[in-house]
């Protein structure tokens, strides 16, 4: 976005995700335009708190430093500078229908127009914006001289300054520059979609949050995040039978929700949980339509959640189009033996690989 940026001449990249429940690092190093993997990391948070590794912990900053400086130390990280994700429950995020204005005369109209929508003063907050091209069904009907445009979308994002302070301390404390931020959704979709210009929805499934996005003609359009996550599968499997946090967890992995006559106990607790999850999906895609928005084409699904066992065919079940769990190395170079290893844990680094992949 316009107001954050990064403008360097380094060769590598350090995306940094900070989820609720781990950090997640990913160095990426450009090499004739092509982005290759040098590596990569995650940590849990568990072992500085008083958590279970899969749970969401709050830790002190003093700690959040201490894990950051850790990961970077285990990962091996050669770069001096990273790209930290900002999480969309700490961000506003909107889209506001201004009349068709020149460069100069937006940035007047951009921060007034503003106050409608940010709930806290623009004095205590980043602001930025960008004036998204048309959707894909306005595209479609301009390309035949059906529709002039005479309004134009501009997506609005503010990020609490007190936040930036925050990260700001955390990552200089732990040896590192912060050379950009950004709300996660954006590097989510970086990460999840190649050159597409249809209508996607995409799912960020968190271990205590999960983010819904809508992408089309290329941008982000809307997005929504609510208080579910993979963690409360784990609990209620250690709930209903009667087994530890990690028990549940081995459980929740192997079994998911595909129902086989070994795995009837085991989806019959979490099919109901993710269905749910799939019902806010639906609503969210209800208000897209009710806004003017197409139908969506696909279901990209990332994050620690997806790789739970039947979820991509309940999305398909549910939605009636095709859908895919999202593996971002696929956006990368990397030793051919690393292969097994990164499409099984690709979807959980999706928001660092996009991050990292920001300046290619």
């Amino acid at each position: 976005m316009r107001d954050i940026k990064l403008f360097s001449l380094e060769s590598r990249f350090l995306g940094v995700d900070i989820g609720s429940a781990s950090i997640k690092v990913a160095q990426l190093k450009k090499e004739r335009e092509r982005a290759l993997l040098e590596t990569y990391g995650e940590l849990s948070l568990a072992r500085y708190g008083d958590g279970v590794v899969g749970r969401s912990a709050r830790l002190l900053d003093a700690k959040l430093t201490e894990a950051l400086k850790d990961v970077v130390r285990e990962s091996q990280v050669k770069a001096e500078k990273a790209i930290v994700s900002i999480p969309l429950k700490d961000s506003f995020l909107t889209t506001m229908e201004l009349p068709e204005l020149g460069e100069e005369d937006l940035k007047e109209a951009v921060p007034y127009e503003a106050r409608k929508y940010i709930p806290i003063p623009l004095s205590e907050v980043v602001l930025d914006w960008r004036v998204l091209p048309p959707k894909n069904e306005e595209r479609q009907a301009v390309s035949i001289g059906t529709v002039k445009r005479k309004f134009q979308t501009v997506l609005l994002a503010a990020v609490p300054k007190e936040s930036i302070s925050k990260y700001n301390t955390i990552f200089n404390n732990a040896g590192l520059e912060v050379a950009a931020f950004e709300i996660e959704v954006f590097s989510f979709a970086r990460a999840a979609l190649r050159r597409d210009l249809g209508t996607s929805l995409l799912v960020d499934i968190g271990a205590s949050s999960i983010k819904l996005i809508i992408v089309d003609g290329g941008a982000v359009r809307a997005s929504h995040s609510f208080d579910r996550g993979s963690q409360e599968l784990t609990l209620a499997l250690s709930q209903s039978l009667g087994v530890d946090w990690d028990r549940a967890e081995i459980l929740k992995r192997e079994s998911g929700i595909v129902r086989r006559p070994e795995t009837e106990g085991t989806a019959s607790v979490l099919e109901p949980l993710v269905e749910l999850w799939v019902s806010e999906g639906e609503r969210f895609l209800l208000d897209w339509r009710r806004r003017g928005g197409g139908s969506i084409s696909k279901v990209l699904i990332g994050g620690g959640g997806a790789l739970l066992n039947g979820i991509v065919d309940l999305f398909v079940k549910k939605f009636g189009v095709e859908a895919f769990t999202v593996n971002p190395f696929s956006k990368v170079v990397y030793p051919a033996f690393l292969e097994p290893k990164l499409k099984e844990i690709g979807a959980t680094f999706t928001n660092a690989i996009g991050l990292a992949l920001r300046e290619f």
